[in-house]
């Protein structure tokens, strides 16, 4: 504002503007169905709806390094797709977390007792600042690194399952030496694992 001689008051333009950013993701269609291309006898009769698939997405978010730790967008984007096929690798399969348990969805993947940081015992920030009507307040940089997660999701079902990554379990790069570094992750098969890849791919 602006004082003149008589007291008055005159607005000023504001010159610098406003800068609105709202994240919009491109989102699986909730009650649409989906399919794995190439999928395994194990898992061939499986079909998964779009919630599950978005829920799958926050997971994976909520799991896999963001743009800011890992900045080479080649070395997310494999990690994202090791980290997708260790969670494909537990579905239809005992002993995640235990023989009775059986997921046949990637939210019973995720879901599963104690399996996931993100997720248990507590939900993350990653995956709460992801869920639906929370997600549009995402930063630019957030916004894509989720965008990117989905766009993997996306790939794994037009391709199927990378037997480059027969994996069952990840942890962090920085938690200690065990497993095959993968971008910010190290991957391995356990004992157990192989033996069921082996009996049942």
């Amino acid at each position: 504002m602006v004082m003149h001689e008589k007291g008055k008051m005159t607005a000023k333009a504001d010159k610098a503007g406003v800068s609105l950013h709202i994240c919009q993701t491109s989102w699986f269609e909730k009650n649409k169905t989906y399919f794995i291309s190439n999928p395994s006898p194990r898992t061939s009769d499986l079909s998964f709806s779009g919630a599950d698939l978005n829920y799958f997405a926050r997971c994976l978010y909520g799991e896999s390094s963001g743009s800011q730790s890992l900045p080479d967008i080649n070395d997310r984007k494999s990690e994202k797709e090791a980290l997708v096929n260790v969670f494909y690798f537990r579905l239809n399969r005992k002993g995640y977390p235990t023989n009775r348990y059986i997921a046949t969805s990637f939210t019973m993947v995720c879901d599963a007792r104690n399996q996931f940081q993100s997720i248990q015992p507590t939900p993350s920030p990653k995956l709460r600042s992801s869920a639906p009507g929370e997600s549009s307040h995402l930063n630019k940089m957030e916004c894509a690194d989720l965008q990117e997660c989905i766009d993997a999701i996306t790939t794994f079902l037009a391709v199927g399952p990378n037997n480059r990554y027969v994996y069952d379990n990840f942890r962090s790069r920085s938690s200690g030496t065990h497993g095959v570094v993968i971008g910010g992750s190290r991957f391995w098969l356990s004992p157990k694992g192989k033996e069921l890849a082996d009996a049942n791919p």
